[in-house]
This record gives C-alpha cells, structure tokens and sequence, in this order.
C-alpha cells in the first residue's frame, strides 16, 4: 500500500545502534527516564516542572474552590436574611391586622356606650336614677339687657412713662 496511513514499516527499517539496542526507558512522575549503558542515565523531563506545576495548580484550584464556595454562601445568606425579613414583615401584617380588628371591636363598643338610649338605661337600670320632677328643675333667666362700657383710656405716652417709673419704685421700696 502507498497511503501513508495505512504504511506498513518493518522495524528492520530502524538503524542498527549499539547505544539504541542498550536503552530501557524508565517512566518517572517527571518524565521518562532513558537508561543508555551500564551507569549513564538521562532523564528526559515531559512536563516543565510537573510536581511545581501539580502545586500551584493544586493551590490555584483550591484558591478558586474556596472562592466560589465563599461566593456560593454569600448568595445564600443574603436569600436567608431577605427571607428572614419578609417573615418578620409577615409577621408583623398579621400583628397590625389583629390590633386594628381589635381597634374595631372596641370603637363598637364606645359607640354602644355613646348612644343615649343606652346611657339612659344604664342610668335608670344601674343606678337608679329617674326622670327629674317638677320640684327638682330649676330655671335660669337668660335674658340681660346687652350694654357696652367705655373703660378709662390710659394708653397715652405719659401715663406708659409714669407706669415704667412707679414700677421701678415699687421694686426698689
């Protein structure tokens, strides 16, 4: 076949080394690690700083968790405390509605107590007391003649003045 997908390749087809046919790789959490010879060892690093970057990755995703966490409970404290203050408001509607009911009942009952065919009864009823006869009612004459007096006039200047020194020597006396 000539694709190139599909290219079959012998391993024939890879130079002969010495140095090739001596190697063993080795997997490393780094990298792989190529053993070439008896004491000759390269390491072949995969990852730039693979355990620093496993840190910092780690401390970032740690850092973001704590974050959205901190946000996530933000959210939900602030519904908590919105909620809260719609039940005390709730609360306090129906404790506003059972005063003015109540507010009610009493205003029915004074305007019961007002009215004058109640008094009446509660008068002759309670207290015994009865209609006022002739011998107990008493008239006022109403009738006086409307007259007008002039009072003397002592708004002058000098009579201010004389009024001024005669408190001045009622003080001191």
């Amino acid at each position: 076949m000539d694709n190139l997908a599909y290219k079959t390749q012998q391993y024939s087809d890879i130079p002969d080394s010495p140095l090739l046919k001596k190697t063993v790789n080795q997997r490393t959490a780094g990298g792989v690690m190529i053993k070439v010879g008896k004491n000759k060892r390269i390491k072949l690093n995969t990852s730039d700083n693979s355990a620093v970057a496993k840190r910092r990755i780690s401390r970032g995703t740690v850092l973001s968790v704590l974050l959205l966490s901190a946000m996530a409970f933000l959210v939900l404290f602030r519904g908590l405390m919105i909620q809260s203050g719609y039940d005390k408001l709730e609360a306090k509607n129906e404790e506003l509605a059972a005063i003015i009911a109540e507010n009610q009942k009493i205003q029915f009952k004074i305007d019961q107590t007002l009215d004058l065919e109640n008094i009446e009864n509660v008068a002759k009823n309670t207290y015994n007391m009865g209609e006022p006869t002739k011998a107990q009612t008493v008239y006022i004459n109403l009738d006086q003649k409307e007259e007008v007096k002039k009072v003397a006039d002592n708004n002058s200047l000098f009579s201010g003045i004389a009024r001024f020194f005669g408190s001045i020597v009622e003080y001191f006396s």
